[in-house]
């Protein structure tokens, strides 16, 4: 049932079921850009080449599509609360050993795509309850939740920086998404009927195919998260090939991005219940692409950091006014 408010207030509803919907996603965050600032690290620990590196990134992304794809069927069948518990678990359970140390790298290939796997599916299912849960506010929800994850973001490459120079090691920034996932589901408690039913899920039986405009949709979406998951990867690399930076000054100068991802969906938030959606969305493409290509052509790691930092500003409403998008297309199929 979506939350009561009046015509008047698009501001999202800040209850318990919500507040925990947001954690699942500040702890997924955590490891993904985690993820991103630890891969350079680990390729010097493997002795890999970057192209075989890289497949970590094809790895995680694979298992988080074939997550999705049957995220909706799971939550219809066994309801979205048993599915967010066990989904939070399982991703819980694969970062740990993701992270377990003298991995091979068909080890870490595996165990990264099985827990985006997981958490890919906590992601529609959290995306889907906020849409469900706060009704016409969701975009602003969208846009907190997403700022509250650009936040981990920030803090995440910062800390696998600080503690890849000490004796912990770079392992010890990941182990804090973990941590995360046990909160939620300490949090989250017996009442996992509150997040949804086994039936509650609208089928292509039950209401028809998607829009065609959901489609069009769906692919947008799909390149404006791309664009932000391969500056998270890729950032690390650029820092060190483009502004000379060394390898945990690198993981931690991808803060720049998330702060920015964070600074501007933190304006964002306030700015959905005044400014129409799309207009907002368009100007984020545009600011985002701009600042993109001073990254690119800048030397100077000073320079290059600032640009860093307002190409995620720029960047910032693409991801979560584009899920609204989506879901406003698809006629309340969520």
């Amino acid at each position: 049932m979506s939350a009561t408010r009046t015509t008047e207030s698009l501001r999202p509803v800040h209850d318990r079921v919500t507040l925990v919907s947001y954690a699942t996603l500040a702890s997924w965050s955590w490891f993904v850009y985690g993820f991103g600032a630890s891969l350079a690290l680990l390729r010097d620990e493997q002795g890999s080449s970057p192209t075989l590196s890289g497949l970590h990134g094809t790895s995680l992304a694979i298992g988080g599509v074939i997550g999705a794809l049957l995220a909706a069927r799971l939550n219809n069948r066994f309801g979205r609360g048993v599915v967010l518990r066990v989904a939070v678990i399982g991703a819980a359970a694969f970062c740990l050993l993701f992270l377990l140390p003298g991995s091979t790298i068909g080890w870490t290939l595996a165990t990264a795509f099985i827990a985006c796997f997981f958490a890919n599916i906590c992601v529609v299912g959290v995306n889907s309850f906020i849409a469900t849960h706060q009704g016409d506010a969701s975009p602003g929800a969208f846009t907190e939740s997403t700022a509250l994850a650009a936040l981990m973001g920030l803090l995440a490459p910062l800390t696998v920086g600080a503690l890849a120079a000490t004796v912990i090691g770079w392992r010890g920034g990941l182990v804090v998404a973990v941590i995360g996932f046990v909160a939620v589901e300490i949090a989250r408690g017996r009442r996992v009927s509150d997040y949804g039913t086994p039936g509650h899920v609208a089928t292509r039986r039950t209401s028809g195919g998607l829009p065609r405009l959901t489609y069009t949709a769906l692919v947008a979406g799909m390149c404006y998260l791309g664009a932000e998951f391969c500056l998270s990867l890729w950032g690390v690399d650029l820092l060190r090939s483009q502004a000379g930076l060394s390898p945990a000054a690198a993981a931690a100068g991808l803060g720049c991005l998330t702060g920015g991802l964070f600074i501007g969906r933190v304006i964002g938030s306030r700015m959905t219940d005044r400014l129409p959606t799309e207009r907002l969305l368009q100007g984020s493409i545009v600011a985002g692409l701009a600042c993109f290509f001073m990254v690119w052509t800048l030397s100077s790691p000073t320079f290059v950091l600032i640009a860093f930092f307002c190409t995620g500003v720029g960047l910032s409403m693409e991801w979560p006014l584009s899920v609204a998008r989506i879901l406003r297309s698809s006629g309340g199929r969520t």
